[in-house]
């Protein structure tokens, strides 16, 4: 007889977890940490502070600590509509989907 963890270890934390990124066992936390450190250092277009990175249901947004501005990558606006659409069940409401 065969035994399958049912979860394994991250391997960057070692917490347990089901999901994988990359081909190891990594869990979300982990794998939105790993992406905010690719992502490239950005300047406010409005006052050039530097922007700080925030995330929020796997989406990395970048804000400007100065100014409050947030500033969307390509499809990042597309994948905030389509969370919200999903989160108010079709109404487009969605009541704290984003948090700054």
């Amino acid at each position: 007889m065969i035994w399958f963890k049912s979860k394994e270890q991250c391997v960057h934390c070692r917490r347990k977890t089901k999901r994988e990124f990359e081909g190891q066992p990594t869990c979300a936390d982990c794998k939105i940490e790993l992406l905010m450190k690719r992502e490239t250092i950005r300047k406010c277009p409005v006052d050039g502070s530097t922007l700080k990175k925030i995330s929020n249901n796997e989406l990395i947004l970048d804000r400007c600590p100065t100014c409050s501005g947030v500033w969307l990558d390509a499809g990042e606006l597309e994948a905030i509509k389509e969370a919200a659409t999903n989160e108010g069940m079709g109404t487009g409401v969605a009541v704290g989907m984003v948090v700054f």
